[in-house]
């Protein structure tokens, strides 16, 4: 997010590389986890429920769920910004799966197209976005099939609101600018998942069948964020590196457990602007 808002009527489009590095998903994606997956995947194929303990379902669950909260590895954006008044813009980004609106308002600093700015006014904003995103889960792991085997579901919506100062260099940011800001978002997740093809076995080595499981959340993060933005009136390269701390909470597992999920999130991302 830029600290200062587009002039009335100019157009900002761009793509994005965003890696997400949460420590949490890191964690809970071992090893061992894809060929475990393999293994029950195909054991459930047959005619007969294949059995297994609620602790060793819940290993691949709780990296499921975890998953599903902080995606690990790299996404692929677009983004496009239009300026609808003075110090306000409106824009639209595309993350991987996730959709996003946001408002931006400009309170500091000249005026976007000011021919009078200087280049070492200081400039900050407030946005606030709205994003959702409802998906299927991806091969990595194999977490496709554990999606499928489980009848997993899970959607969010997030509400971001952005703080951000910054200093533009050269007239009106002509040669680019820097940024660095603060984050709050509020999550509203909700997810369930039900077992049809596995059953529970017991201590005893008798079997029942799974309960479902199904809950929301809300869930708050907090971080900050660093860019810096080099180029030319209608061209620039910009890097960005935003860091997060994330409480998920207690999530419901199989067979009455619970999972507790916190965790840092590291997100370097690189983006092409282009100016209109």
């Amino acid at each position: 997010m830029a600290p200062d808002a587009l002039p009335k009527g100019h157009v900002e489009a761009g793509v994005n590389m965003d890696v997400n590095i949460p420590t949490q998903t890191s964690a809970a994606l071992y090893g061992g986890l894809k060929s475990g997956v393999n293994s029950l995947y195909d054991r459930a194929s047959g005619n007969t429920p294949a059995a297994i303990t609620a602790d060793s379902l819940n290993d691949y669950v709780k990296a499921m769920v975890a998953y599903s909260l902080d995606p690990l590895g790299p996404q692929a954006g677009l983004f496009v910004r239009y300026g609808i008044w003075p110090r306000f813009d409106i824009g639209y980004r595309l993350d991987g799966g996730a959709n996003a609106v946001d408002l931006h308002f400009q309170f500091l600093g000249p005026l976007a197209g000011d021919s009078t700015s200087s280049s070492n006014a200081w400039t900050g904003s407030l946005a606030v976005q709205y994003a959702w995103q409802s998906f299927d889960l991806p091969s990595v792991a194999g977490l496709d099939k554990l999606q499928e085997l489980l009848q997993y579901e899970f959607k969010r919506k997030d509400v971001l609101v952005p703080l951000v100062f910054g200093k533009p260099f050269g007239q009106n940011g002509r040669y680019g600018g820097f940024g660095i800001g603060a984050v709050y978002n509020v999550s509203f997740v909700e997810y369930g998942s039900q077992v049809l093809k596995l059953v529970e076995r017991l201590p005893d080595n008798t079997q029942r069948n799974f309960d479902p499981i199904s809950g929301d959340k809300t869930i708050s993060s907090y971080g900050g964020f660093t860019n810096l933005r080099l180029g030319y009136r209608w061209a620039y390269l910009v890097g960005s590196l935003a860091c997060y701390w994330q409480d998920y909470g207690s999530f419901k597992l199989f067979g009455g457990q619970n999972a507790d999920l916190e965790g840092w999130t590291f997100i370097p991302a690189l983006a092409v602007e282009f100016h209109l």
